[in-house]
């Protein structure tokens, strides 16, 4: 076999294996379609951070995966790309229950009716942390598939303020504690405090 035979043939062999991934990841994509339910335009605009009931966390945007297999990315509307995010917690709003804004992405929305669970974990898919920091929000979409989105806070204290606010919408913590018996406020007295 010549040199050229021999980089004809390579070339055809990329030429295929580029096509089975191409064809994978449509498939992928296809699976995951009820996903998009949660992702928002972006032109909705800009959320008042003064609101009354609403807490806002800076952090970061891990990955949306699906519940069975969280080591699978969900590849529709980007929901699987890691960003730079603001979480936005709005007690009096059940169709923006959480809202999670990414730079340079589409926006998250999980409602008061689709969110199943927050919970605390180490990480996953493509970011792992030392301690449980980071928030898991488990959310069914339309068709009942199970979603998890994780979601890192730049603050430590951040953590419980936000698993806090959306126990009284899920019921439940991760942590096996027992629940809260005041809710959280973002009044300047006790903004950052663990509740009592």
């Amino acid at each position: 076999m010549t040199r050229l035979q021999a980089v004809g043939v390579l070339l055809v062999a990329l030429g295929l294996i580029y096509g089975l991934l191409y064809v994978a990841w449509l498939r992928k994509q296809r699976r995951h379609t009820s996903a998009a339910v949660a992702a928002a335009s972006a032109d909705t605009g800009a959320r008042d951070s003064s609101a009354v009931g609403q807490l806002v966390v800076e952090g970061t945007y891990v990955s949306t995966t699906t519940a069975v297999s969280r080591l699978e990315r969900v590849t529709v509307e980007g929901l699987g790309n890691r960003a730079r995010a603001t979480l936005r917690v709005t007690r009096g709003n059940p169709e923006e229950l959480v809202r999670i804004e990414r730079q340079g992405e589409s926006t998250v929305v999980v409602t008061a009716a689709r969110l199943v669970s927050v919970r605390r974990d180490r990480g996953m898919v493509g970011k792992f942390v030392g301690s449980n920091r980071m928030l898991v929000l488990q959310w069914r979409a339309d068709d009942g598939a199970l979603y998890e989105t994780g979601f890192l806070p730049r603050y430590k204290a951040d953590v419980e303020r936000v698993e806090t606010a959306l126990w009284w919408h899920t019921g439940e913590t991760s942590t096996g504690d027992a629940a809260p018996t005041t809710p959280v406020t973002d009044s300047p007295a006790t903004e950052g405090n663990p509740p009592s």
